[in-house]
């Protein structure tokens, strides 16, 4: 059964340069470099918030793959936690050793006032409802207000909404998940604990790796007892006052992250999950006894969804040989990290088993310099001339996806799109006619690395 929607006029409520859908790390690099080569720039986001995954999902640790490594960040990201760690350190952290970790809520303010400095103006509340395509080029972006449906318009749009929203609405093909099935990675529900035992934090080492290592052991022994197929145990920032800023624990498996059935089912699920987990805290580890749930993350975090179909796609071919292409616009250290999408908890982690026999990781090495490019080309959607895509739902095979799908690779590609657009823009051309050395050039001015 259909319903038909009759045609309504909707007013046309901004003109920019560049609109950027999604406020997530690639949104943020998009609208800040678009900015920043002179074109006007909105940045659209759907919640109240900056920060994507970060502030929404409770994923503070952005960086925790290159800790240890040769391996440093480069370009806007590295910018972003320079500049947030003279505010605010180490988000009051005690964990001995550990990567650097933004506190979500601290993020959220300071994201605010670089769009201010920037000159990105920011609408919050603003799902992109629809796309108006005229020959093959987006004439509007609709978006859902409490007032109505919208319009804005611009020249150049940047689909930086991790679901590939704007382009899947503008017709651009994508695919979803494995080949054979469409499964995705799970869908996890962070969540914050406090009152942990002043006791527990005497001493020194990181206790919570030591848990985490015992749970994994007791989990595939079959000790637990716990209805969530999750082995490992990733906890975020320990203060003081007792807080663990978030446990990377309870996953949905096998839900389509752009159903909004299977996010309600995601979400319900991992509600039981931490229920079911929080009790078996207080009760098997140390220091435990009288914790409470501080909070859920807003919203269920997924780390793949869509991905569009662009001038080129990135297999893991590529990243094995380690192809730096003509166009590259960033270059990142070969890694892949990749939960099981069917929620199968055996497997070694290799990447042999291109995600059908459990996990995927393959972590860096101690003085391991692998890396490998990333090219225009993937930003590109075929069919609609005047977008670009930026983030986890650039052109990719599945494996390879879980590689680029890092927060800080998602904002590089996020920078090379905004850069690319204010060069469109300033030139009156579109995204694909952009000459990649041209692009390259300004990249590097700006301390992209675009070759090893």
């Amino acid at each position: 059964m259909t319903i038909t929607i009759k045609p309504k006029e909707v007013e046309i409520s901004g003109r920019f340069d560049v609109l950027v859908a999604g406020g997530g790390p690639a949104g943020i690099g998009a609208a800040v470099s678009a900015a920043r080569g002179g074109a006007s720039v909105m940045l659209l986001e759907k919640r109240g918030f900056l920060g994507g995954n970060i502030t929404a999902a409770y994923v503070e640790t952005c960086n925790w793959f290159l800790h240890g490594t040769s391996f440093s960040p480069y370009g806007l990201y590295a910018e972003i936690e320079n500049a947030y760690r003279a505010e605010w350190g180490r988000s009051h952290d005690i964990r001995e050793h550990a990567p650097h970790r933004f506190s979500s809520e601290y993020l959220k303010i300071f994201l605010d006032e670089l769009m201010e400095r920037e000159g990105v103006k920011v609408l919050f509340h603003s799902f992109v409802n629809d796309v108006v395509v005229e020959d093959g080029r987006i004439k509007a972006l609709i978006i859902q207000t409490k007032n109505g449906p919208q319009a804005l318009v611009s020249d150049i749009v940047i689909d930086a909404t991790g679901d590939g929203d704007v382009a899947f609405a503008a017709g651009v093909p994508c695919k979803k998940g494995r080949d054979t099935d469409g499964y995705c990675q799970p869908g996890t529900l962070n969540f914050r604990i406090a009152g942990l035992d002043a006791r527990y934090l005497a001493g020194h080492g990181d206790k919570l790796k030591e848990i985490g290592r015992q749970f994994e052991k007791d989990y595939l022994a079959g000790k637990t007892g716990l209805e969530c197929r999750r082995k490992d145990l990733p906890f975020g920032r320990l203060t003081d006052g007792g807080l663990i800023s978030y446990i990377n624990y309870p996953c949905s498996y096998m839900i389509d992250p752009t159903s909004n059935t299977g996010l309600t089912r995601g979400e319900i699920e991992c509600r039981r999950y931490i229920k079911q987990f929080y009790h078996y805290m207080r009760t098997h580890f140390p220091g435990f006894e009288r914790i409470e749930i501080a909070s859920i993350a807003p919203e269920i975090g997924f780390r793949d969804s869509r991905r569009i179909e662009g001038k080129y796609t990135l297999t893991h071919e590529d990243i094995e040989k380690g192809v730096v292409f003509a166009d590259t616009v960033c270059v990142f250290p070969r890694m892949y990290d990749m939960l099981s999408p069917d929620g199968f908890m055996g497997g070694d982690g290799a990447l042999s088993g291109m995600g059908y026999k459990g996990h995927i990781f393959v972590h860096i090495k101690d003085d391991d310099t692998r890396s490998f490019g990333v090219p225009y080309r993937c930003l590109l959607p075929v069919k609609t001339d005047n977008l670009l895509v930026a983030g986890r739902c650039i052109s990719t095979t599945h494996v390879a996806e879980s590689s680029v799908r890092a927060i800080y690779a998602c904002m590089l590609t996020g920078q090379a799109a905004g850069t690319a657009a204010a060069i469109a823009v300033h030139s009156a051309l579109m995204p694909e006619q952009v000459d990649a050395a041209v692009l390259r050039t300004e990249l590097s001015r700006q301390g992209i690395i675009t070759s090893p």
